[in-house]
């Protein structure tokens, strides 16, 4: 009796300490540190998520505008997080583009996404929009000093699905904006691009 209790003592421990291990790191990837990202602010109101992410790009305002006028093409610069992405729709100045992608912060069942958003450029003003059902997100785009160019980007989102902890909530909210910064910066050439994978 007291070998299956002693079994079932260090067995409960290994889930305690794992469980810990995966609650940290989702911490980590919901609040640490990113190099695509120069400051941050992200808050939840009723149930309603507030964004607001400011990154600094080492290239001018016009090549970076530029870069975020295709998400079409972030599968091409971003492969590890997006399998494929389409232009469903185009009409003029707004695009509807079709996004296949892996949020790796999200639990199984909830790591495949596909997000069908509607963007809208305003080239005289250097701002884009963009909406998916209940998440309208705006990039704006500023010339700093020293030639390079500052990206403020706001998001307010309703919180869709009750299951999953604020923790992992942010963490993905950061993930895509994040993914589209290195994405972007591998547009311009700023970063290198990911090794292909192997196939098989």
């Amino acid at each position: 009796m007291k070998a299956i209790l002693a079994v079932v003592g260090i067995v409960l421990l290994a889930v305690v300490a794992w469980v810990f291990v995966k609650y940290r790191a989702i911490q980590q990837a919901a609040t640490g540190p990113a190099k695509e990202i120069v400051s941050e602010s992200l808050e939840k109101t009723g149930d309603t998520w507030h964004a607001k992410f400011v990154s600094k790009f080492d290239a001018p305002l016009d090549k970076v505008f530029d870069a975020f006028q295709h998400p079409e093409r972030i599968a091409e610069f971003a492969p590890e997080n997006v399998m494929k992405a389409e232009v469903k729709e185009d009409k003029g100045n707004t695009r509807v583009v079709e996004v296949i992608g892996t949020l790796d912060i999200l639990p199984p069942g909830f790591k495949v996404q596909d997000l069908v958003t509607e963007y809208t450029v305003y080239p005289d003003e250097h701002r884009i929009t963009s909406q998916l059902a209940d998440i309208n997100s705006e990039y704006k785009f500023e010339p700093t000093a020293d030639g390079k160019t500052l990206l403020t980007f706001t998001q307010t989102s309703k919180q869709k699905q009750q299951a999953l902890v604020e923790a992992l909530q942010k963490g993905a909210i950061r993930e895509t904006y994040i993914t589209q910064v290195r994405a972007a910066n591998r547009a311009l050439g700023l970063a290198p691009m990911p090794e292909k994978r192997a196939a098989g």
